[in-house]
């Protein structure tokens, strides 16, 4: 069963093979092609996913969606709102999906098993407050709920609820450079998994989420270029002292405020590439993002597209 999960999660690109590591992909192609360095980034439509601090920068109302055409079967879907509360506050609800069509699963020796499947939905609540000068703090209420499909006639089913909670802070230093923070699964990192193997029992497990701590920078190298860095720190076991950590880089450059191009880096040498367009239609301002995956793998290449609107 474990061997069978973890393909699942090497499937949906996460190295991290944890529960939940499907959530750490990404939320939308600008973060996909910055390779997820936003932590202290500004605030951008879906923002409160890196960091729920970035929210007290929110302005009116915010809607996007995001979808991911992936290769081997998988997708990636994200819907989004926020809005600005008084008192440089704002708050935002989301819903992301991911799934991973039936393909066949494989032993320790490498002989066809069952099929396989899976679906993850999570629920963002979020919250941040700050000062008129973007430093603040935010507080997110995560909901998450698993599938995963042992068999063709889905006989086999093992479901997976929680309720966890993300705390981030951010700090502007100056108008070129911001510091943030983001401590993921702070409190009851725990998922709940209720296991059906349609012979009318029900068996049931706890397992712990990672602490996943980021720290990170944005530099604002001169007037039409971010520089955004950050680190992060997986520990698997929360009673002990044993971390996995991941290094990230993202550059993001303007032209003429209409267009943007991006790149990333990260841990392993994982290269990304997106651009950005912002254009109104009847006077309404719409941001189309989109980013390509070329794989870590041999996967295969994705396309992944945002639209935002902002009121």
């Amino acid at each position: 069963m474990k061997k069978n999960i973890l393909l699942i999660l090497i499937c949906m690109g996460c190295l991290k093979a944890s529960p939940g590591a499907s959530y750490q992909y990404g939320y939308s192609a600008r973060s996909v092609s910055l390779s997820s360095a936003m932590v202290a980034d500004t605030y951008h439509a879906m923002q409160s996913f890196s960091n729920p601090a970035l929210l007290n920068q929110c302005a009116g109302q915010n809607y996007a969606i995001s979808y991911f055409a992936m290769s081997l079967d998988r997708s990636l879907q994200t819907f989004y709102y926020s809005r600005k509360l008084a008192g440089n506050a704002g708050l935002s609800a989301a819903i992301l999906r991911t799934s991973v069509g039936e393909f066949m699963g494989k032993d320790y020796f490498n002989n066809p098993t069952n099929e396989l499947s899976n679906s993850d939905y999570y629920g963002l609540l979020s919250f941040g407050l700050g000062s008129k000068k973007g430093s603040g703090v935010g507080i997110s209420m995560r909901i998450h709920y698993s599938n995963l499909y042992v068999n063709e006639s889905h006989i086999d089913k093992y479901t997976g609820t929680s309720i966890t909670i993300d705390f981030g802070g951010v700090y502007s230093m100056n108008s070129k450079i911001r510091l943030g923070f983001k401590i993921q699964n702070f409190l009851n990192p725990y998922i709940n998994w209720d296991v059906n193997r349609g012979d009318g029992l029900s068996n049931t497990y706890d397992e712990s989420y990672p602490l996943i701590v980021s720290i990170g920078s944005k530099v604002k190298l001169w007037e039409k270029s971010n520089f955004l860095i950050q680190k992060d720190l997986f520990f698997l076991n929360i009673d002990s002292d044993s971390y996995k950590d991941f290094f990230k880089i993202g550059y993001e450059h303007f032209i003429y405020d209409v267009i943007a191009l991006r790149a990333g880096i990260q841990t392993e040498t994982k290269v990304s590439l997106g651009f950005g367009y912002k254009f109104n239609i009847n006077q309404l301002p719409i941001s189309l993002d989109y980013a390509v995956d070329l794989g870590s793998e041999n996967e295969g290449v994705s396309h992944l597209f945002t639209w935002s609107v902002g009121l």
